[in-house]
C-alpha cells in the first residue's frame, strides 16, 4: 500500500499535467484559429475595397470621357449652327436650305412624303415572328430617313470670308479647350 502511496502522487501529478496541457494545447490552437479567420476576413474586406475602389474610379473615367465626348459634340453642333446662321444672315443659302435649317426632323418626314416609320395599325395583330420584321423594317426606314435629312441639311453651308470663317473656327477651338478644361481626362 505504501508503493501505492508513493507512485500515486506522481501519476496523479503527471495526469493533471497531461489533462491541463492538453486543454492549455487546445486553447492555443483555437486561439491561432481565430485570429488566422480574422486575418482572412480582413484580407477579402480589403480585396473588396480594393474593387470597390477600382470599379468606382473607372466609373468616374468613364462619366468624365462621356462628358468630354458630349461637350466636344455640342461645340462643334454649335459651330455648325453658327456657321450656317452666318451664311443665312449673309443670304447665301438657298431657300430651300433656309426651310430645311429650320424644320424639324418630323416636319421633315412629312414634308417630303417619307415613309412612314411608325407601325401601320395592320401590323399590330400579327404574330411575333412576323412583328419583329415589320419593326426590324420601321427601324431601318426611321434611320433612312434621318440619314437623308441630315445629309441633305449638312449640304447646306457656303464659304465664308476669312475673317468670319477664322473667328468661328477659333470659337470652336475655344469651346473645345473649355471642354478639356471641365472634364481633364487622366
Amino acid at each position: 500500500m505504501e508503493k501505492f502511496n508513493k507512485l500515486s502522487l506522481p501519476a496523479v501529478i503527471l495526469m493533471a499535467s497531461i489533462i491541463l496541457g492538453g486543454f492549455f494545447y487546445a486553447s492555443q490552437v483555437n486561439k491561432q484559429r481565430s485570429i488566422e479567420r480574422q486575418q482572412q476576413v480582413k484580407i477579402k474586406q480589403e480585396k473588396q475595397n480594393q474593387l470597390t475602389k477600382e470599379l468606382k474610379e473607372q466609373e468616374t473615367k468613364k462619366q468624365a470621357e462621356q462628358s468630354l465626348n458630349t461637350c466636344i459634340a455640342d461645340a462643334e453642333t454649335n459651330y455648325s449652327n453658327n456657321w450656317r446662321n452666318e451664311c443665312k444672315t449673309r443670304g447665301e443659302l438657298s431657300n430651300r436650305c433656309v426651310a430645311l435649317l429650320d424644320m424639324t426632323f418630323e416636319e421633315y418626314k412629312k414634308q417630303n412624303s417619307r415613309k412612314s416609320d411608325v407601325l401601320a395599325t395592320e401590323d399590330i395583330g400579327k404574330e411575333p415572328e412576323d412583328l419583329s420584321e415589320v419593326i426590324k423594317k420601321v427601324i431601318e426606314e426611321r434611320e433612312s430617313n434621318m440619314r437623308e435629312f441630315y445629309k441633305e441639311r449638312d449640304k447646306c453651308s457656303c464659304g465664308l470670308p476669312l475673317e468670319i470663317a477664322d473667328r468661328r473656327n477659333k470659337t470652336l477651338q475655344d469651346d473645345k479647350d473649355e471642354c478639356f478644361k471641365k472634364y481633364p481626362q487622366k
